[in-house]
């Protein structure tokens, strides 16, 4: 509605709110001028104040960095205590114990009151309950979908919003065992690392968790907020009756934005960059996931007679041309990836490519990507869509010609395209093959046609269907303060830690190119932070032959667990 001017002549009016408006900005600024050098309101009052001015054009304003929380005045000790010697046996004899439970999920699993592989996480329940007793005695237990495991420590204010700590208990197959140093599920130390399935992905994430509330425990803490853990067991198969559960679960107690944030499994590490920095990169996003199955359907027939092509050879050459036209790589203003770049320019401008301040300077996104990808990293896909040619099948007998043959692609979707625009790309790939093999396309949106008259349907056709579908995670914001404790926490535990000493933590949000169970967990809260507290190189071959885990590294994690319970808990906001 607009308001009323009475008798104020117009231009009277003009240049009486103009000097009211004058007025008021003077005093506003006159307001802020005390909130912007007060050491309680740092981040957000220079926030307000650098937020008129775009972001890739103040290189003085890229990567701020949090100040540093050191958790206090709660009577607890130190986390500096659980780097002990003590701390060191207590926690290779529960990560040992763990592993040696296969807890293995495949991707032809029933469900859980069908399939008995999975009376194995029975077991592991058990174990849980014996190396954890305080846990199991003051946290409330729900079991969702029989094995999911959703702790909830009870805070004594209700009013704050709860944190919520994740993990999955189950590991990818142990595969040949005679392939391993150490055998897959035997939880071997070595003095430095302990090896088996699931050391570093991901039950080093769930004892860790564990040992921090066990710990916190013995010394009867209380919380004011309250803490839930949250345990899928299918996460490597998708997470469907597993976190999709507890998400329900978790969802009907508390609602929807209901969490403080949320921390899972994930990210980039700890990696150094220089002498005297180091970066943590959370996983603030994650890029989509899309399967495509192409179909090819041919005339059999006798070997003895084959045509120019067989039908592999035609699918081989539909595999090349997809293999030879990727997908472009491009940096734009909202990619995190962007805001890491930013970041070594700025602390480590020695250790970067010469070019890449002046590049980030110019707003530049495709000749940026373009150069950096041309590297051949595997940053490369963090800027790019993916795709992998990952399973073929077809024929069925070495002197009969083959009839059907069926490849499945997986893409890993980039944050600036879309399935669509994949579907697209791939149909103007295989436009020349159709034409070559005079070929039927059966594409994504065509329908199946009815041929009532086998003789009126064409004898080679070329399907192309969508399968699985993910789009790209919500990006989780980096600039507000539940990102500031966060982070802040982050930096107190490595810039302490024997690695850390005398370095500078440089958290920044980053993108994760493969999947999580936090998929399920996006209506829970806007902040979503995937990260594995590990430094790089403790963390070696998850998912394969010889997969361990540094045990100095462990122990630094559940200092991390310890600290942020503790930074959050004397948190006075939400």
């Amino acid at each position: 509605m607009e308001k009323h001017r009475g008798s104020i002549p117009y231009v009277s009016g003009k240049l009486f709110n103009r000097n009211r408006n004058l007025l008021l900005c003077c005093l506003g600024c006159l307001c802020l001028i005390p909130l912007y050098f007060s050491p309680l309101l740092p981040s957000l009052a220079r926030g307000l104040l650098s937020r008129s001015q775009p972001y890739h054009d103040v290189p003085e304003q890229w990567c701020p960095l949090p100040d540093v929380i050191v958790p206090g005045n709660d009577g607890l000790t130190s986390s500096k205590h659980l780097m002990t010697s003590e701390q060191l046996q207590l926690q290779v004899q529960r990560l040992s114990a763990a592993v040696c439970v296969p807890t293995e999920s495949y991707d032809d699993n029933g469900d859980v009151d069908e399939d008995p592989r999975w009376a194995t996480f029975g077991d592991f329940h058990q174990v849980l309950e014996e190396l954890f007793p305080l846990v199991h005695s003051h946290l409330e237990l729900k079991k969702v979908n029989r094995y999911g495991l959703q702790y909830t420590f009870r805070g004594t204010d209700a009013s704050k919003k709860p944190i919520l700590l994740t993990a999955h208990q189950d590991v990818v197959p142990g595969g040949t065992a005679s392939r391993w140093t150490y055998p897959p599920f035997e939880g071997y130390f070595d003095g430095s690392f302990l090896w088996g399935r699931g050391a570093a992905d991901c039950k080093n994430v769930l004892i860790g968790i564990l040992s921090a509330l066990e710990d916190l425990l013995s010394q009867s803490f209380v919380p004011r907020r309250t803490i839930v853990l949250a345990f899928g067991f299918d996460e490597e198969t998708g997470g469907l009756r597993g976190a999709a559960a507890l998400n329900q679960s978790l969802i009907e107690e508390w609602g929807s934005d209901s969490f403080v944030f949320v921390l899972d499994e994930g990210g980039m590490s700890i990696q150094g960059q220089g002498d005297d920095v180091l970066y943590a990169y959370p996983g603030v996003g994650e890029k989509g996931y899309y399967d495509v199955q192409v179909t090819l359907d041919v005339d059999g027939g006798h070997s003895s007679r084959p045509p120019k092509h067989t039908g592999i050879g035609i699918m081989a050459d539909a595999i090349v041309a997809l293999e030879k036209n990727p997908y472009s790589a491009r940096l734009t203003q909202t990619s995190p990836f962007r805001r890491v770049l930013e970041c070594r320019a700025k602390f480590s401008a020695d250790d970067v490519q010469p070019w890449l301040r002046d590049a980030l300077l110019s707003g530049d996104e495709k000749g940026i990507a373009k150069k950096l990808a041309a590297e051949g990293t595997d940053e490369t896909w963090l800027m790019q869509t993916s795709q992998a040619v990952d399973v073929i099948t077809g024929g069925v007998k070495v002197n009969a010609l083959p009839e059907t043959i069926e490849l499945q692609v997986n893409h890993r979707v980039a944050l600036h395209e879309s399935t669509q625009y994949i579907n697209d790309h791939i149909s103007e790939v295989l436009a020349p093959i159709v034409q070559k093999h005079s070929l039927h396309f059966d594409g994504f949106n065509s329908s199946c046609p009815d041929y009532s008259d086998p003789k009126a349907a064409p004898s080679s056709v070329l399907a192309v269907r969508s399968g699985q579908t993910l789009d790209p995670a919500p990006i989780s914001p980096t600039d507000n303060d539940v990102w500031a404790v966060f982070s802040g926490t982050l930096r107190h535990v490595f810039e302490t830690s024997e690695s850390g000493r005398d370095k500078t933590v440089v958290p920044v949000g980053n993108i994760m190119t493969g999947n999580t169970d936090t998929v399920h967990y996006w209506v829970l809260t806007r902040n979503i932070y995937r990260f594995t507290p590990s430094r790089d190189g403790t963390r070696l071959n998850q998912h394969g032959i010889d997969e361990r885990m540094g045990m100095d590294a462990h122990l630094e994690g559940i200092r991390l667990y310890y600290d942020l319970i503790r930074s959050f808990d004397s948190w006075e906001e939400a």
